[in-house]
């Protein structure tokens, strides 16, 4: 793969993203390539295949989205000419030493070339010198969960780790079990206590846990510090936004000098937030 490779400039508006399906993106990750690349400029070349429409992006997705936040007009990228089987196959070779890749995006790649490159699954582990037992877990992952939940989980709703949990789940209660998990920011110990006990009770009952899920799950640790604080502002925030919908425009320009008070202290500290997650790199 790397005889074959050449490093070009690219402009970043003609860089394809097709195989962006087959990997989680968190915007997170996101926002902190896009400051390293403000502090430090690009320290690697991303791997793109060369394509007949142009060049499809095959490693470097975070790098991509961040160039085209900072409207950076080219990227350094390492161009394979190849066929879009070892191309899909590259996502996860590229990745393996570094654990940038999850499980689940194993899974995504691994179900891609059995299903649609139709590669069987003994030539699959042969491929990525893995065991079969390796392949046919990670495709019956993800074959496993609804479309729905895979969705949550490329758009970074739901962890991997949660997404697993969910796997574990009738495919009938997934989507409302992710949306509980999402809604009531369960851990993967949660999710992982509320999966085994879905599975130990009658399927009739599972809509009524899964609408009040704390009746069957222990009662955090009840936060402190600044993880207190924090949950305090956004509930506060939230409280916020509902009376000023529903409040009257009389009641809001009663209270005006008020409100003109609270707007530099609000922004302020989200400032002071932004700033913190920053200098840590986060």
């Amino acid at each position: 793969m790397e005889d074959q490779a050449a490093v070009e400039e690219l402009a970043v508006s003609g860089v394809g993203e097709k195989y962006a399906e087959l990997r989680i993106i968190k915007p997170r990750m996101v926002l902190g390539m896009e400051r390293s690349l403000v502090k430090y400029g690009q320290l690697s070349p991303v791997v793109c295949m060369r394509a007949v429409t142009g060049c499809e992006m095959i490693d470097g997705f975070k790098r991509l989205h961040a160039c085209r936040r900072l409207a950076r007009p080219t990227l350094t990228a390492r161009i394979l000419t190849t066929t879009e089987r070892v191309s899909k196959a590259a996502i996860i070779q590229l990745n393996k030493t570094g654990g940038s890749i999850s499980d689940l995006e194993e899974a995504m790649v691994l179900r891609s070339l059995y299903r649609e490159d139709k590669l069987t699954q003994p030539e699959l582990a042969t491929l990525f010198g893995r065991h079969q037992s390796w392949v046919s877990r990670r495709i019956s992952l993800i074959e496993a969960l609804s479309e729905e939940v895979r969705q949550d989980i490329k758009l970074g709703l739901l962890s991997p780790a949660a997404g697993r949990e969910v796997a574990r789940m009738p495919r009938g209660i997934q989507t409302a079990a992710a949306r509980a998990i999402i809604k009531h920011r369960l851990t993967t110990r949660e999710t992982a206590k509320l999966a085994a006990y879905l599975l130990s009770r009658p399927s009739y009952a599972h809509a009524l846990i899964l609408d009040s899920p704390w009746e069957v799950l222990e009662s955090r640790e009840r936060p402190s510090g600044l993880a207190a604080r924090l949950l305090s502002f956004e509930r506060a925030c939230l409280a916020m936004s509902k009376a000023l919908k529903s409040s009257a425009r009389a009641e809001i320009l009663e209270r005006s000098g008020l409100i003109t008070h609270i707007i530099p202290v609000a922004a302020q500290t989200a400032r002071e937030l932004g700033s913190a997650l920053s200098e840590n790199n986060i």
